[in-house]
């Protein structure tokens, strides 16, 4: 570790982003155990799916990976809260010395309740499963039973809405119209908590995009509904985030190495003051412009001209800030891929040796307004 870390922590510019987070990571695990008083003023959302030696890569993680993520998170100290409690707290300044951490599960596979369960239940912590109801219903792919989630729900995990059928929300078949479609998105979410309700008592209304995608019509949607929903991409949370749009970091497959995990843990929210931005762009508009507003006032050592962006398989890309205007501006120089991508900035908080992150995710079609088979 120590010649890993032997590089200068701060100097990011430039870098490739393979050594940025090497950079990143460093100067997280210097300091991660000094963090300063700071109360459930933001908080950090973990994505699992599978815990398993097997299955499609991208969504597992080894039991020996997942149990080296909880002890690292004990050894660390940082809270997990239930996510509706942190959800409602995370903008109160006067409790706990760090970020808050929820644990989330997509898609209910039975190696949660197998794995998973056991190792949290022995530790008390909260999480919340992911639950697309057609899937328990036919028992597909391995997925848990409705007595499963019972018994979890009995014991205060919460049973989150995943909709009925995971199908993408952001990509309007062409047979169905704008009213068709709306209607359609509205009950994956009204039948798959109605079902849910009904087998494991009222739950919280917390929706998790099905592979991330929302568009704002969508978010606009959730919102009328009631609900609070994540998506896929990056980052923090925190007062100043879209209820509808709030970001997890996903911790399998490539992503589920421990040591990248103190960085995740201890990253801070962008103080963003704008509106949620379209994430469904059209095949045209392959190197979208990232447009973010902030409020000001930076006390908290957040340093909006030493922010860096990245996106999808490119690297480091122009990033501007205009102080007058409290306006960032970031845009790839080369056209992103179809389907989904990113753009994610990063800046060191200047007071707290951490690292504020935002992901701003993008879906693209291509030319002929078809996108890639999943």
């Amino acid at each position: 570790m120590m010649k890993q870390c032997d590089i200068d922590a701060h100097s990011i510019i430039g870098s490739s982003l393979k050594q940025w987070l090497q950079r990143l990571f460093c100067a997280a695990i210097a300091t991660v155990m000094t963090f300063p008083a700071w109360a459930q003023s933001n908080g950090v959302a973990l994505q699992y799916h599978r815990i398993s030696d097997s299955g499609p890569a991208i969504t597992r993680i080894s039991p020996a990976d997942f149990t080296a993520h909880l002890e690292l998170i004990e050894r660390l100290g940082f809270p997990v809260l239930p996510l509706d409690l942190l959800l409602t707290t995370m903008c109160d300044r006067s409790g706990s010395s760090a970020s808050a951490v929820a644990l989330t599960f997509d898609d209910a596979h039975r190696t949660v309740f197998e794995q998973a369960w056991p190792l949290l239940r022995e530790r008390g912590w909260p999480f919340v499963v992911f639950v697309n109801t057609a899937a328990i219903d036919q028992r597909h792919g391995g997925s848990m039973s409705w007595d499963q989630l019972r018994e979890l729900a009995q014991a205060g995990v919460i049973i989150g809405n995943h909709s009925v059928d995971h199908q993408h929300m952001s990509r309007k078949p062409a047979e169905l119209t704008a009213q068709q479609w709306a209607l359609w998105r509205r009950q994956q979410v009204v039948d798959a908590q109605q079902r849910i309700d009904a087998e494991v008592g009222t739950q919280p209304k917390i929706f998790a995009y099905p592979y991330g995608e929302y568009d704002l019509a969508t978010a606009e949607m959730m919102a009328d509904l009631g609900y609070t929903a994540f998506g896929h991409q990056s980052g923090a949370f925190g007062c100043s985030s879209h209820l509808q749009a709030l970001p997890r970091f996903q911790v399998s497959g490539a992503y589920a190495d421990p040591e990248s995990l103190v960085l995740k843990l201890g990253t801070l929210p962008f103080p963003i003051d704008g509106p949620l931005i379209e994430p469904v762009q059209s095949a045209g508009n392959r190197q979208p412009r990232l447009t973010l507003t902030f409020g000001g006032g930076f006390d908290d050592g957040f340093d909006p001209a030493a922010v860096n962006c990245f996106a999808t398989e490119q690297g480091a890309i122009d990033t501007t800030w205009d102080a007058e205007q409290q306006v960032l501006v970031a845009q790839a120089g080369q056209s992103l891929p179809v389907g989904r991508s990113r753009y994610n900035c990063t800046a060191r908080n200047t007071l707290q040796q951490r690292y504020h992150w935002f992901s701003q995710p993008w879906f693209i079609p291509d030319e002929f307004g078809e996108w890639p088979a999943e």
